[in-house]
Order: structure tokens, then sequence, then C-alpha cells
């Protein structure tokens, strides 16, 4: 409406309103890509004014429809120049699946687990397995976390998507990894103020629980992520076989011997909290984190369940401190720079000290026959080979390490469709390990401190 300069938009059945508007003659202008533009004018003599406008339809410029076409994240990925599955982890954190399991679900992915929750795990891919696989997080490989955190504890709900790449690995994931890898991408949207908090409990007194948090200042950019998790769980699952043996009194060995597992509990507590700043002039994102993480994993039994074991157990503690910075159209457009550096201190100790052997019924052996029982004998208590343990001679081992892995990525996009990229990769481990019943002179035993310098270019 003119000369007021006030515009008004027609709702779906084509109302319109000009609220509080002085008498007076005034100019209505009516437009649309859909039909011919209109003006009329218009006398504003009372309280409420009703002008009905009749449109005429422009035949020249009618459309059936808008179409918006994007690609997500996933399609992105996807349709680049690599063997590359994406997980994505929305419908797992409902459902209460680990990270595990999301994996092994994936096509050419195989994940062979020996045991319940916390036992070795070995990854295949398409026919590669052990060390040709590469495992990261975040791209930094998650042996850097230690033990303690690792896809056996991290649940879905803390992460984005899982890359899966099937053979060559683009340059931000360099590495001497021939049989491809798995990258996990840990959530990191801020965008706005959200909390989520989940549990469950299942089978063999197993506890699940994680919850999440990510705060951000609009004004400032400053931005903060936290989450945490617990796993506790017995494991104390029914197991037979030819190696599930049971020693009687008399020495009679039963092998099939039908019994659940004991001396097999594992428990996994960690957090991750990290703070910086998004979407803000120098950066897309820069953040400072703290990841702490804390496992208990008692080991029943050896390679095979031959003999059950009692007492054997292990305990892992990290601490890692993380910096995280990237930045697109660093000083020149198409010109992007990303930055992840992490450095942890982890220590693990083992214990087996133990010496009395032990049948699947979690019970002494013990040789106690009706002979010796007339005779008056004391029963004899079975005890491991002489110096011996669970496994093997006795020992608490302590080890400390400390690992430095930092990766830079410089990309340049020289028009849309071809990009250049530039990635340097450094990682330093230094390890101590300590016999605390065979205390030895540390200035005798030779330290090693291993560097890896890995740098590489590529062009998609």
């Amino acid at each position: 409406i003119k000369p007021l300069n006030r515009n008004a938009i027609a709702d779906e059945k084509g109302s319109y309103e000009f609220p509080a508007i002085p008498y007076g003659k005034y100019t209505l202008e009516i437009s649309s890509i859909e039909i011919v533009f209109k003006r009329l004018e218009v006398n504003v003599t009372k309280d409420e004014n009703i002008f009905n406008v009749l449109a005429k339809a422009n035949e020249n410029k009618t459309l059936n429809e808008v179409g918006v076409v994007g690609k997500t994240e996933k399609k992105k990925i996807e349709t680049s120049g690599f063997a590359v599955a994406i997980i994505e982890t929305k419908e797992a954190a409902l459902r209460n699946l680990t990270t595990n399991e999301l994996l092994d679900r994936s096509v050419g992915v195989r994940v062979r687990q020996n045991g319940g929750i916390g036992a070795p795990i070995e990854y295949n891919l398409n026919g590669m397995s052990g060390s040709t696989i590469g495992v990261f997080l975040d791209g930094i490989e998650v042996s850097t976390y230690g033990s303690s955190f690792n896809l056996n504890n991290i649940p879905p709900a803390m992460i984005e998507r899982i890359e899966v790449y099937k053979g060559v690995l683009p340059s931000h994931l360099t590495g001497d990894y021939v049989g491809g890898a798995i990258n996990v991408v840990l959530k990191k949207d801020v965008s706005r103020n959200n909390g989520t908090i989940a549990t469950s409990y299942g089978s063999f007194n197993t506890y699940n629980a994680d919850a999440s948090i990510t705060l951000r200042d609009k004004k400032t950019g400053l931005s903060f992520r936290g989450s945490g998790f617990y796993t506790y769980t017995d494991n104390s699952y029914e197991m037979w076989g030819k190696f599930a043996k049971y020693t009687d009194r008399n020495g009679i060995l039963t092998r099939d011997f039908r019994a659940k597992r004991f001396n097999n509990t594992y428990k996994s507590i960690g957090g991750r909290f990290e703070a910086g700043f998004t979407d803000v002039k120098w950066a897309d994102q820069f953040f400072l984190g703290y990841n702490i993480s804390d496992t208990y994993n008692e080991i029943p039994h050896g390679t095979t369940t031959a003999q059950p074991y009692v007492g054997r157990f292990t305990e892992y503690q990290a601490h890692v401190f993380s910096m995280n910075y990237t930045k697109r159209n660093l000083f020149v457009d198409g010109l992007a720079l990303n930055v992840n550096a992490v450095h942890s201190s982890r220590s693990t100790y083992v214990q087996d000290t133990v010496t009395t052997l032990y049948n699947w019924d979690g019970k002494p052996i013990i040789l106690h026959t009706d002979y010796m029982i007339e005779a008056g004998s004391p029963p004899i208590i079975i005890k491991a080979p002489r110096n011996g343990a669970q496994q093997g001679a006795p020992t608490i081992t302590h080890v400390e390490s400390k690992k430095t892995n930092a990766r830079s990525n410089l990309a340049y996009t020289v028009i849309p469709g071809h990009r250049i990229s530039l990635n340097h990769k450094i990682e330093v481990t230094d390890r101590d390990d300590t016999n605390l019943l065979r205390a030895v002179n540390k200035d005798l035993i030779t330290v090693t401190q291993v560097m890896k310098n890995i740098v590489s270019a590529n062009y998609e």
C-alpha cells in the first residue's frame, strides 16, 4: 500500500490485512510471480474496510512446482571417489545397539568378538583384518585414546556417523593400512542447546547409560560439548564345549561341562568435555578437549577355556587432551585447513597372583578320595605348577604410555569438483613397563621412543 510503503502477504486462502491505516486515499498494488500485476485506488473511510481483489493468472509464468535438491553429508561422502559406506547412528541410539553390533550389520564388515562385552575384537573388511585395518576416532587412531575408550564402550548416541573405507583411504586418514579403515565421527553440532540421557538394563546384569549436553552462546559463538557413558556387566552367560572341563575329587575329568562363566566382570566409565568457539570469523570450529576413561576387566581364561582363571584382571585408565581447528575459505575462497591433535597419558595394570587351580563350577580343584577320608588325610588343593599363577608366572605389571598424535590437512578447491590437498601426520610413542613383583634398576634398561612422520598429497 502506497505511499505508506507497507507490505502484507496473503495466506493460502488469499486473505490479507493492513492494521492501523489512517483515513485517506491510497494505492493498493498486488503482485506475484503467478498473477498479472494489478494496481487500484482505495479510499479508507471507516475503522474496518474490506477490498476484494480479482487477480488474473499470468500464463507466461505459471509454475507447477519448485524443487530444491541437495545432498546429505552421507550422500556427499558415498558419491566421492572412494569405496566408502556410511553408517548412520540415529536409529541405533534409540534401539540400544552397541557400536560394534551396528558395524557387524554393515555390508562387507565382519566383527569377531571373543566373548561378551569387553572381550577382544577383530574387524574384517572384505577379507582383510588385523593390523591392515585402521580404526580412527575423528581421524585420529583410536589406539591413542587407550584400551578404556574404544568401539567397545563408545555408545552410538555419541556418534554422528561411521565411515567404512574398503581399500584406498583419503589423505586425511593417512597410514599404512592397506585393508581399509573405520572412521568414527563423533557428534559436533552445537547449533542449539540440547541435552540427552539414556539408560538400559539387560541380561547377565548388564547396565548401560550415556548422557550428553551441548551449549552455545549465539552472540560470542562460545560453545561447550560434554558427554559421558557407563557400562557394567557380569558376562555370566552359560557355556559348554570340549574345553569346558570339570575335575572331581577323585581326579576324574569330565568334558562338555555346562557352567555359567565367572571372573568375567567388565566395567567401563568415561567422559568427554570440549569447550571452544563455533562459526566465528577466525574459525568454523575451535575446541580444546579433555577425555577421561577407566576400565576394569576380569580375564576368565586364556586362548581356550581349558583352565578357568580367578583373580586375573586388568585395569586401564587414560587422560587425553585434544585440540581441533577447522576453517573453510582460509585467506582465500576454496582454501580449507583442518588440524586435529591429541596427547594421551595412559596406564595399564595387570594382576595375576593366585596359584590355586579352579573348576568351571567356580570352586578350587580338590582331591579328597574315599580312601583319604577313611585315612583321615586332609584334602589336597591343587596348585598351579611351581612358581605359577593363573597364566604363567605371578605378575603385577604396570605400563605407563604417553602418545602424541597430530594430523594437519590443507586442501584447496581449484574449481568446483577439483581439489588438491596436503596432509601431515606425526606420531610419538613413549612406553615404560614395570613388573612390580620384580623391581629392577631402571638405569640398566634401554628406553625406546618411537616417532613416525607421514606426508601425503592427493588430487580429487
